[in-house]
């Protein structure tokens, strides 16, 4: 994920809990991500860190949280990266990124063409 606005970083922590976000089938919590996140590390990281990683994610939009007894249980918002960068390409131009993005695909056959199988697909 690319720098952009104080959005996610690719590399970066967050983007590692993404990771691991999209990974997982259900609501993690914090202790989990920070098992997984661990698993990688020489050094490991401490739990208010990814706690504090992931309050982020959920500030950006990237995540959400429901209570789980005394904490919180998180599970990514968007599907996938592409669905993050839309989001932000969105957040950022607004109107002009949807006419840009009808543009660019009106100008080649294949993406007009997928394009229409797409929303043939949607309904």
């Amino acid at each position: 994920m690319r720098r952009g606005g104080g959005h996610v970083v690719r590399g970066s922590l967050e983007a590692e809990a993404m990771a691991i976000l999209w990974a997982e089938a259900g609501p993690m919590p914090v202790r989990d991500v920070l098992a997984r996140l661990n698993a990688t590390r020489q050094r490991p990281l401490a739990y208010t860190t990814v706690m504090t990683v992931l309050s982020r994610l959920v500030d950006k939009g990237y995540a959400v949280r429901r209570p789980d007894g005394r904490g919180y249980r998180y599970t990514a918002s968007a599907p996938d990266e592409a669905s993050v960068a839309v989001r932000e390409v969105l957040a950022r131009h607004g109107d002009a990124a949807v006419a840009g993005f009808f543009t660019e695909v009106s100008a080649d056959p294949d993406l007009l063409r997928r394009l229409r199988q797409l929303l043939g697909e949607g309904g």
